[in-house]
């Protein structure tokens, strides 16, 4: 059972609408009690995770999903500063990328990417992999719980 109070936070890191749309709405029809909160750029998501500028209530999340090909600042910078962060470094994330390039896959798990996931074509296809997010990460695993 999961560790942490309700709702589960999810902070999805991607500039294209649609596909932080459809992550939404998949985890809207999730069995556990969850709140997503969308950035659409890097220098956002650290702004989120610091509570600085429009994010001074955003809570710590639970989980992150990182989309790697982004303007500006890219998911593999982003990965490497969260991870490089000791305040943010536990917290797990979950790439998922349109990028099948070897080097993309081993570049993530280089900057401690804890999983790697081909970006979802479809909606049954991102209900799936938000289900197994909730049996891995909400159901089995444990997590830490910086709120506790």
């Amino acid at each position: 059972m999961f560790n942490t109070s309700l709702p589960i936070q999810i902070l999805v890191v991607d500039d294209q609408d649609a596909d932080a749309f459809f992550i939404e709405q998949a985890f809207n029809q999730s069995q556990i009690e969850n709140k997503v909160h969308k950035v659409k750029s890097g220098d956002e998501a650290i702004s989120f995770l610091k509570k600085t500028g429009d994010h001074v209530e955003a809570p710590r999340p639970h989980l992150i999903i990182l989309d790697l090909k982004m303007p500006q600042k890219d998911g593999h910078e982003i990965l490497a500063e969260i991870k490089g962060d000791e305040e943010f470094r536990d917290i797990p994330i979950v790439v998922m990328s349109a990028s099948l390039e070897e080097s993309d896959v081993q570049a993530a798990y280089r900057n401690h990417a804890n999983a790697y996931v081909p970006k979802c074509n479809g909606f049954e296809d991102m209900l799936d992999f938000v289900s197994a997010i909730e049996k891995f990460w909400f159901l089995k695993a444990r997590l830490p719980d910086k709120a506790a």
